[in-house]
């Protein structure tokens, strides 16, 4: 009886997306899509051009204001020149989104010397469903 092929047997073929190569030197291996804050002041009708992130230390020795870059369900990156934050520094961070408060702890992922990248530490569910629905909504107006 002749055995049958599965997916394990076929040889990898090493297909490279046609990006692949510009993405090696990013400062940030991004897991997920991230929507832009010029995309979200467009959904939330909003006249701002700008988002604006108030950044603090757990000691509070920071507490600065940023400018939000992107963002979506697992962390953000915001513009913040002369922060003096360090990867893996705990800090909190709080997003008005419309009239909607986004607030949760977070942990620095990457950082340059203008730029920062966090990752939420157990921010509220309804929150995380708050930016999946902003998310799906983009994906629905482009269709």
């Amino acid at each position: 009886m002749d055995k049958k092929t599965s997916w394990d047997d076929i040889p990898s073929l090493d297909l490279r997306l046609d990006n692949d190569e510009e993405d090696e030197g990013s400062i940030d291996k991004r897991s997920a899509v991230r929507m832009v804050s010029k995309d979200i002041l467009s959904m939330l009708n909003e006249n701002a051009k700008i988002l604006y992130v108030r950044v603090a230390t757990q000691k509070g020795i920071l507490n600065k204001r940023g400018v939000l870059q992107d963002i979506h369900q697992g962390g953000l990156c915001f513009l913040l020149p002369e922060h003096g934050l360090k990867k893996q520094q705990k800090i909190k961070i709080q997003v008005m989104l419309g009239t909607r408060p986004f607030k949760s702890n977070a942990v620095v992922c990457w950082k340059s010397t203008d730029k920062v990248g966090i990752k939420y530490i157990n921010p509220a569910p309804e929150d995380v469903s708050f930016l999946a629905e902003l998310y799906s909504a983009k994906i629905l107006n482009r269709v």
